[in-house]
């Protein structure tokens, strides 16, 4: 009878230690999906950034001269009406465009997005006293 007990009290021990194993995991495999859910959508913020400062500096017709670099804000761009997107209200930023020569010896231009939502996300490289 006691060794029946002992085995009752052994397989409750591992159904309860299953159930703890089970629930740790989904709970980190939940922070897990909404944190790449987060970074994703920082991203697409990013690359509507600079999506949105192509065509500005197109319809607008912004010149960089070759070999050189011009900053564009996050501010300038959404007040503009080329980025509409809710996450900007918590969010600063601007994206660099370099005028520099390619491989081949032309100039081409670079585009580069950069971020800061708050303390949530901030791109690497983010300068906080960037000026236009």
């Amino acid at each position: 009878m006691k060794r029946e007990r002992e085995k009752h009290i052994t397989r409750l021990h591992i159904i309860l230690f299953a159930l703890v194993v089970i629930g740790v995991t989904t709970t980190l495999i939940i922070i897990n999906v909404k944190k790449n859910q987060k970074l994703a959508r920082y991203t697409k913020l990013e690359n509507d950034l600079k999506t949105a400062t192509v065509y500005y500096v197109e319809n607008n017709n912004i010149i960089v001269e070759k070999g050189t670099r011009r900053i564009i804000k996050m501010k300038t761009i959404t007040d503009s009406g080329y980025l509409q997107d809710e996450m900007t209200k918590d969010c600063e930023g601007y994206t660099i465009i370099n005028n520099a020569r390619v491989l081949d010896g032309k100039y081409e231009l670079g585009f580069d997005p950069y971020i800061k939502c708050g303390d949530s996300y901030k791109t690497n490289g983010f300068e906080e006293d960037i000026t236009e």
